[in-house]
């Protein structure tokens, strides 16, 4: 029988050390890895080990071990008749969706107004170093989605067993093999580099088609359809109109002027909550000291992260996206305007810690129109375009100082790409924002020791944290304006990160299936 048992493993111990003194001699699997912080640090490894049924049974009456339930393969069963599908955005969803649509039987066709991953890089690096940037292949455009300049975090708050799945996945593409077990697991911007491509080539095995630099111009819809649609080749300029069985939005959140296309095709768009507030920039030995206590040097310890929430009398303010090791990046899209965002590496080695400190803003603060609020977020990285000289740079004013409403004259001295200027981000931000801001430091420096210390830096602006609008769709993953267009992924307004972007992809496909699957002999999801 298969059995699950806890392995506590202190710091200043190993885990091959802890299995010989618990006389574990046989094959072993790793299920989960977690570290807790409190007290005195150590890791808690959950292993899977075979037992005769009879031990197996005495232990787990005795507490001492748990029976192992093995999580259920997902099973794709194949379409009765071959559809084509076009898939719209080479992020998580889309290349998930494409995934299970390819092993379907599908004819699928995945396009991007970026850039392979190569290329892509390539630009990136040239908009940080000369600041000349490319509106369809940056930080936010470009194969594998604005995910692949993050840390790459895969934790997910959805309770889904597919994200073993997702995992399973990145790890045949080369992703870490911990990623599989480990409580908070992460592949980092350049692993992600390697895995994205290789998870392309296995979609192309199995007959997709990527065609990269092509943008969707237009939805032609017609009695609750999507009869054509209008795509532009970037690198020629050549046009052309398609057609497709079905289509799946994939797009991102910055997409901003696909949302304006879907707007003018009657596609019905709706104003969802997002946040937007400021990137905070620490040395990473301070959240370090925070987090471990008198430990915080240990070499045994990861960079340490952290959460933190602040109720607010009006709206919460929160920590997102925190990014151990790591750096505050410029992630423009459009030209005049400077957005950032966090990226670690995979051995979150920078020294810096960032995470954004965001605000709560809602619907009715624009009058419920999802256009209102994406020129909110508009006027706010223009207005940071301009604070931090007009040349990409972004603005930036220590913690301190923003609470005190005074300029900064020396800012926090790494951490960062490519390049900070200080600027009063106390005066960018409405002053509902900013109060509330203020509010949730004073409150966290009186009980968190360590965490605002003198150098402690703001960087501004943070405002893509999600969506400000969805793509309404139906319970089948389908839009309520046409019944072969499937809105799928953070863009859309239905996750927020890579993993819970590639379940709703996942999700988007299976749903799809059965819809065409409907009257054959059932069959097991997931």
């Amino acid at each position: 029988m298969r059995v699950e048992l806890d392995v506590k493993v202190p710091i200043d111990s190993t885990f091959s050390e802890e299995l010989r003194k618990l006389g574990i001699e046989t094959t072993f699997e790793i299920v989960r890895k977690s570290l807790d912080a409190r007290k005195k640090p150590y890791y808690l490894y959950r292993i899977v080990i075979d037992l005769p049924e009879d031990t197996a049974k005495k232990l787990i009456e005795e507490g001492k071990v748990r029976k192992h339930k093995e999580i259920e393969e997902l099973l794709v069963p194949a379409v009765l008749t071959k559809k084509s599908v076009l898939i719209v955005g080479t992020g998580p969803a889309g290349l998930f969706s494409a995934l299970i649509l390819a092993e379907a039987g599908f004819d699928v066709t995945v396009i991007d107004r970026g850039k392979p991953i190569q290329e892509r890089v390539k630009d990136v690096k040239l908009f940080w170093e000369k600041r000349k940037l490319d509106k369809n292949s940056n930080v936010q455009f470009g194969e594998g989605g604005a995910g692949t300049f993050s840390d790459g975090k895969l934790t997910t708050r959805v309770k889904d067993k597919k994200k073993h799945f997702v995992y399973k996945i990145f790890v045949e593409c080369g992703a870490p093999s911990e990623i599989l077990y480990e409580n908070k697991p992460h592949v980092g911007t350049d692993k992600l580099q390697e895995v994205i491509p290789n998870l392309r080539r296995k979609l192309e095995e199995l007959g997709v088609v990527f065609r990269f630099s092509t943008k969707l111009e237009k939805l032609k819809v017609r009695n609750r359809k999507v009869e054509e649609v209008y795509l532009r080749d970037l690198r020629t300029g050549i046009e052309s109109i398609e057609k497709f069985d079905y289509i799946f939005l994939a797009i991102g959140n910055s997409a901003r002027d696909t949302f304006e296309m879907l707007k003018k095709e009657d596609i019905v768009l709706k104003a969802k909550p997002f946040a937007v507030g400021l990137r905070v920039i620490h040395r990473q030995r301070t959240i370090d000291r925070m987090q471990y206590g008198r430990f915080f040097k240990h070499p045994n310890l990861p960079p340490a992260d952290y959460s933190l929430t602040y109720k607010g009398r009006e709206r919460n303010v929160f920590s997102f996206c925190m990014c151990p090791g790591g750096y505050v990046i410029c992630a423009s899209s459009e030209e005049n305007s400077v957005v950032c965002n966090g990226m670690s590496n995979y051995k979150r080695d920078s020294g810096y810690a960032n995470s954004a400190i965001v605000v709560q803003v809602f619907p009715k603060d624009f009058e419920n129109d999802p256009f209102r609020a994406m020129e909110f977020q508009r006027a706010l990285e223009r207005a940071a375009f301009v604070m931090g000289g007009s040349n990409y740079a972004m603005p930036a004013q220590k913690v301190w100082d923003f609470i005190e409403g005074q300029s900064s004259n020396k800012l926090i001295e790494g951490g960062y790409i490519p390049e900070i200027k200080s600027a009063r981000l106390d005066k960018l931000l409405p002053k509902p924002i900013v109060d509330h801001i203020r509010e949730a430091f004073i409150y966290w420096s009186k009980r968190i020791p360590f965490f605002v210390p003198g150098n402690a830096t703001f960087v501004g602006v943070e405002t893509r944290t999600s969506s400000p609008l969805r793509i309404v769709r139906r319970e089948d993953y389908s839009s309520i304006s046409a019944d072969n267009l499937f809105p799928i992924g953070e863009g859309a307004g239905y996750a927020g990160g890579i993993t819970s972007s590639a379940i709703d992809g996942i999700n988007g496909a299976l749903s799809l299936i059965r819809r065409l699957n409907e009257g054959r002999e059932p069959v097991s999801y997931l």
